[in-house]
């Protein structure tokens, strides 16, 4: 997957940090954007999954954020052999 500077440090640092918000990627990466970072990555197919939310005092609820785990590849079928 071909993606840009700061897409790839967004991408990275989820990658790293599952359960990190928005506001964990801009303090830690300095990308000033990420939810907009984010959005073109979903747009590429890249899928996030929401796994909760953190208030702080003052402001509305940040989403965590994390990318799924990928999964192994199937084990190829076990050939029968035939009883003479």
């Amino acid at each position: 997957m071909n993606f840009t500077k700061q897409q790839q440090k967004v991408y990275d640092y989820i990658k790293k940090h599952p359960g990190c918000t928005t506001f964990d990627i801009r303090r830690d990466t300095f990308v000033s954007c990420p939810t907009g970072r984010m959005s073109e990555m979903r747009g590429l197919g890249i899928v996030f999954l929401e796994v909760g939310d953190v208030s702080y005092p003052g402001s509305k609820p940040f989403k965590k954020y994390a990318l799924p785990e990928p999964r192994p590849a199937p084990l190829p079928a076990a050939k029968q052999l035939a009883m003479v």
